[in-house]
């Protein structure tokens, strides 16, 4: 099953098979968690919500038609899960969206060579250092980040409803932020990580 596509995995699971949705959760489960991880904070929070999640998608799979874009709904639920969430336990959560952030062009963006030290430090095990730097970014840097990590920008921007262009910007620029944190805070750790 693990050769199958999420399309032909819904499908399947359409179909009465069971398995396929083992397979998605056992696909995504880390993904959503550290997703989750970078709104609440909480591994309490984090792992409750998972858990409801995968529980709301197995009930709404069966009636899911855009196999396509399975892995964007996926995040849309679990995004509207954890605002669910602070909503209904009268919680502060941390906010999501930055309101008149500056825009740079999508030249701008992509013409940065620099290294970035996300490259390397998400997708393996996270020292703390990243992880107290990442904490210094607003929510919104964050989540773009950690979504970057599992999604491209083209189905961010489809979660979303933001144009690529200033999803890149506003990647690039958290990116930028990150780098200078580490700079200043763990230059061990930029280092390690730019070099």
């Amino acid at each position: 099953m693990k050769q199958l596509n999420d399309s032909e995995l819904v499908s399947l699971f359409k179909t009465g098979n069971n398995e396929a949705f083992e397979e998605i959760v056992m696909r995504y489960q880390a993904h959503v968690y550290t997703y989750l991880m970078s709104i609440t904070k909480n591994p309490e929070i984090s792992s409750d919500i998972l858990q409801d999640v995968f529980v709301r998608a197995f009930k709404k799979l069966k009636n899911y038609n855009d196999e396509n874009k399975f892995k964007n709904w996926l995040f849309t639920l679990s995004r509207n899960m954890t605002m669910d969430y602070y909503r209904r336990n009268n919680k502060t959560m941390i906010p999501l969206e930055v309101q008149n952030e500056d825009e740079m062009s999508l030249i701008d963006s992509l013409s940065d060579k620099e290294p970035q030290p996300l490259d390397i430090a998400i997708s393996n095990s996270m020292s703390e250092s990243v992880k107290k730097a990442l904490d210094c970014l607003s929510g919104e840097e964050r989540e773009l980040i950690y979504l970057k990590d599992s999604m491209t920008f083209k189905e961010i921007s489809e979660m979303q409803n933001k144009p690529i262009g200033t999803l890149l910007s506003k990647f690039n620029r958290a990116l930028s932020k990150l780098k200078k944190i580490l700079l200043e805070t763990e230059p061990e750790v930029y280092n390690e990580y730019v070099q």
